[in-house]
Parts: C-alpha cells; structure tokens; sequence
C-alpha cells in the first residue's frame, strides 16, 4: 500500500519528559532509569523514510542517551536527540513484506526495549514527487507520474489532518475527500465529474505538473499526495493506491527581539509586566497552566518541538479569526501588545502557570506569526 500509515506528530508532553534535565548522576539500584516509547510497532510503506521514535526517561543520567542498534541493514538509526530516536528506512528491494526491530538501550537500564518495523514489498512507484523552493509559507512540489496519460490527483494537505481523523487507509482518506467535493458540487448543481475537471486551482493532471503552494503554515508539516482516479458523473474510481511524500516547512529567521518580564501571583491575582528591550512591534502574552500541553516544567529546555508548538498555536488563532473578517491589524490591536504593558489576570489559586512572550508580525496583512524566540516566565 503506498500510504504512510504512521505520520507521527508526538505529544508534547511525552517529548518534554524526555529533554535532557538530568538531575542525578549515580545510578539508584532501586530506581534505575527507565525509558518509555511513543511508539513500539512501526508500519511504513515501501518507499521508506526518516521517522522518529519519541522517547521519555525516567531516572536520567546526566549527560546519558540512548544508544539503537537495528538488526538489519535496511534500518538505520541516524540521529538521537535528547527526545528523539531519527530511523532511516531505506526502500524496499523486496517482493514480500519484511520485518525488523531496533534494540534501545540506556546506560543503568535494566531491560532494553524494542521498536518493531514492518515494511510494505516494493513500491509500485506509480508517482514519484520532487519538492523545491520551500520557504516558510510556500514551497513548489512537481508530481511525476509513471503513466503520463493516466488522469491522477495532485495536492497537498496540513499532516494535522491525519494525527485529528486518525486515518491511516489511503482509501478512507480519498472516500473522505470525495464526499466534501461530491457535497460542493451539488450545491452548485454539478456532477462531481464536472467539479473536478472546472475547480480551480487544478487538481487533476495528466502527465508531469508543477504546483506552487503558497500560504502554508510556518514550522508545519505537509502531505503531498497523488492516486489516480477517473469520474463518472457523481461517482469515482481509484485506478492507483494513494501515493504520499512529507515537506516540512521551516521557521521564519527570528528577530534578535527580547523582553523583561515580571510575573507574580496573589490571591489568584497574576500580574505580568513586559518591557521590550529592542523591539517596537507587536508582541504576545500567552499563558500556559501545567495540565496544558504548551507547559514545559522549570528546568527543562525549549526545544524546536516546543518552540513550533507555541508558533502554531498564535498562528492558528490568528487564522481562524482573520477566517472570521478580522483584519491582521484588528486581530493584532485585539491580541496583541506594543511598548511597556502590565496586565491583571485571575488565574486558579495553587495552580503552576508558565508565561510565554515573543515578538510578532504581519507583512503585507498575512495572518501574523512569531519572530523572536519565547520568554518564559513562571508562576
């Protein structure tokens, strides 16, 4: 089946209890290390591909991390962060499914643990896809059919869409996309035949084509996607299984851009103030209670994962209300703070709140997005 059926996106709060805040440097035989896996059994297609293990420890040891060792050739483990295990599966040369496993060990772990893989046979390779000029809020994707003659779908859409459905059968995800253009055309008394070959911008191609996808999410991950399919009035057929590739579109470069934050608690009362040093924008003040998955407990770092997570948050509120008439400047005005601010808020008593400011922007009336790194303050 050419359909990745894991596109992982981990949880945030399995990612930061594995950053690399060791506290202890002996081993407590009592209490040794343990490491616990987003994942223990991986399915991927045969076309392969870099996917990472999540991992959270227990107990760490300072400055420890994991060691993987895989028990064939064609899995590679390539990079281990302090949160994450990168395996490269190479594509398969094989007629029949197979099957692997990566051994993870930590040093005063008692039992390893194991990642199991199981690899589709060999691609079909009905479409191959080459992605260039990625920015962060646009890239160019050119899909490349096996059979040029062969009408196929060409598109691409936000990963988040398949961790929010859990859809993991190419077939599910094409039924799914046809019933919403199958309930567009008829609103506009259309077959779904006559839709298709009419919407704009083009989605079915034959041939070689190149798309340029603009607007696109900053830090966010994409599926680009392909099948091939031939309509009959209201009805459809699959003459390909779904074919996907992943892009994953980068920050923006951050503004040296930093703040003074103060941030107290009385009576249920917080008073944060925010001074910017270098900065005579707009800048954001979110708060982050500690059952929230943006929270990063005192002592841990902001890694990339965290710092996206918090980018998308902003960016997907600012969205959503520019979806709704809001102007980016209304939606800044509204949000958002310039210059020295102090703001009062009642938060629950006894609770742990993390603040987070960062500078944000807009060019050109584009949903605004962060551009300096966070400041966090506790409370």
């Amino acid at each position: 089946m050419q359909f990745i059926k894991r596109l992982f996106i981990a949880s945030l709060g399995l990612v930061a209890l594995s950053l690399a805040g060791c506290e202890g440097v002996n081993i407590d035989p009592n209490n040794p290390p343990t490491i616990e896996l987003d994942i223990y059994n991986l399915n991927v297609t045969g076309e392969g591909g870099d996917i990472p293990v999540f991992y959270a420890v227990t107990n760490p040891v300072k400055g420890a991390k994991p060691e993987a060792k895989a028990n064939v050739a064609w899995i590679t483990p390539i990079e281990i962060t302090d949160w994450s295990i990168m395996l490269r599966i190479a594509e398969s040369d094989s007629s029949e499914e197979r099957t692997g496993f990566v051994t993870i060990s930590y040093p005063g772990m008692v039992k390893t643990v194991r990642v199991y893989v199981t690899q589709d046979k060999q691609p079909l390779n009905d479409f191959k896809f080459s992605v260039s000029d990625v920015t962060y809020k646009s890239c160019k994707v050119k899909y490349m059919p096996r059979d040029t003659k062969r009408p196929y779908m060409a598109n691409i859409i936000d990963s988040e869409y398949f961790k929010q459905t859990g859809i993991t059968d190419g077939t599910v995800f094409v039924a799914n996309e046809m019933e919403s253009y199958l309930a567009l055309a008829q609103r506009h008394n259309m077959t779904l035949e006559d839709l298709m070959q009419n919407v704009s911008p083009q989605l079915i191609y034959s041939g070689e084509a190149t798309r340029e996808f603009t607007g696109m999410q900053p830090g966010a991950t994409y599926t680009i996607y392909s099948y091939g399919v031939e309509f009959h009035g209201n009805s459809y057929t699959m003459t390909t299984p779904l074919h996907t590739s992943i892009v994953d579109i980068p920050m923006p470069s951050m503004y040296n851009a930093t703040f003074n934050v103060s941030a107290t608690m009385s009576n249920g009362t917080a008073t944060i103030s925010v001074t910017p040093d270098n900065w005579d924008g707009y800048y954001a003040i979110q708060i982050a209670p500690e059952d929230n998955l943006l929270y990063i407990p005192p002592g841990e770092s902001l890694n990339d994962y965290a710092i996206k997570s918090i980018a998308s948050n902003f960016y997907t509120n600012a969205r959503n209300a520019m979806k709704s008439g809001y102007t980016a400047e209304q939606y800044l005005k509204a949000n958002c703070y310039s210059g020295y601010k102090s703001i009062n808020m009642q938060l629950s008593s006894g609770k742990k709140y993390m603040v987070i400011v960062f500078a944000v922007e807009s060019k050109d009336g584009e949903v605004p997005m962060m551009r300096s790194m966070p400041v966090i303050k506790y409370l």
